[in-house]
């Protein structure tokens, strides 16, 4: 997801209709083609040149999200000024899926309008982890969890692939379950595990902490 709310999205256009799973975007990646092709260009030579070809040639573009400067709101998709993008200090967001084992892991990347990556990396580096597309089952990790001590009497809210960039690797993050005590408004904390998905070490755990609302009806 974009990381502002001053954005149109954008998505590749088959058979007639714009579509990802469940979400359709009104905007076909066309109507900016003299622009987008030439991002996505510098986000492939970035990827290939951190990764590799195999690694580029397994991912699926999800789409682009264009960023505009908070002096320039959106106001409707039908100012047809908008699409001039040369005009504007914008920012593209380029969001991939890359699929292994049955799981997909989503991650988008940032470039400036120069073609010049601004954001994080969201995968390791080939040369120093030639291995890690090889991922060990995550049952192995939901095991390895499973039979710590803080975890005991606490149940998994899910587990999905992720990337750990302080340790170049791809690994299984595996999220406690919010146990909800009461009604009314509560802090939570709950704990976030990443396992190394390609030996099966724990690597960090890390803290979620926010509020929840719960409501209830008594009879």
């Amino acid at each position: 997801m974009s990381k502002t709310n001053n954005y149109i999205p954008f998505e590749v256009k088959y058979n007639d209709s714009i579509y990802h799973d469940s979400v359709s975007y009104p905007n076909d990646m066309y109507k900016i083609k003299k622009y987008s092709d030439f991002i996505i260009s510098k986000a492939e030579d970035y990827i290939v040149t951190r990764a590799n070809r195999s690694f580029y040639d397994k991912l699926k573009l999800y789409g682009v999200e264009v960023n505009y400067p908070e002096s320039n709101r959106i106001k409707n998709y039908d100012d047809q000024s908008l699409y001039e993008l040369s005009n504007f200090e914008v920012t593209y967001w380029i969001i991939y899926t890359y699929e292994k084992d049955k799981f997909r892991y989503a991650f988008g990347l940032e470039f400036n309008k120069d073609g010049k990556m601004i954001s994080e990396n969201k995968f390791p580096d080939y040369a120093k982890n030639k291995d890690f597309e090889n991922l060990i089952n995550p049952c192995n990790a939901l095991q390895l969890v499973e039979n710590k001590k803080r975890f005991k009497n606490k149940k998994v809210d899910f587990i999905e692939l992720n990337y750990l960039d302080e340790k170049n690797s791809f690994c299984w993050l595996i999220q406690e379950k919010l146990e909800i005590q009461k009604l009314g408004i509560s802090k939570y904390s709950v704990d976030m595990y990443y396992i190394n998905a390609n030996n099966n070490k724990l690597e960090t755990i890390k803290k979620k902490k926010g509020s929840v609302i719960a409501c209830g009806i008594k009879y």
